[in-house]
């Protein structure tokens, strides 16, 4: 399934096989580094001795709350190295819309 991208304006049809380059790219690094930040989160909760001071109830609440407050940045900061990402036959380019029409 292929959408057509604007027509005489140089840019490249988004087909599958671009889509899943970009998908990937954006997969591997989320895993690396999402496992990265959870790593190092749990190592921190771990050594500080928190987890052993707490319920294990608020020990699981206090670990969810950690990994979203992590992994929405994380995420972001992965999305934005795959828009500065240079693909060989492609790069992703943030293109202001032109303006509307007033007629």
């Amino acid at each position: 399934m292929a959408t057509v991208a604007g027509a005489g304006d140089g840019s490249l049809q988004p087909t599958f096989k671009r889509a899943a380059r970009i998908w990937w790219a954006w997969v591997w690094r989320s895993l690396v580094f999402g496992g990265a930040a959870g790593f190092f989160a749990s190592l921190v909760l771990n050594l500080s001795g928190i987890l052993n001071r707490i319920s294990e109830k608020a020990g699981q609440y206090l670990g969810a709350a950690v990994g979203v407050a992590l992994a929405v940045p994380v995420g972001i900061w992965v999305f934005q190295m795959v828009l500065e990402k240079d693909f060989g036959e492609f790069r992703i380019r943030l293109v202001p819309k032109a303006p509307a029409d007033p007629t």
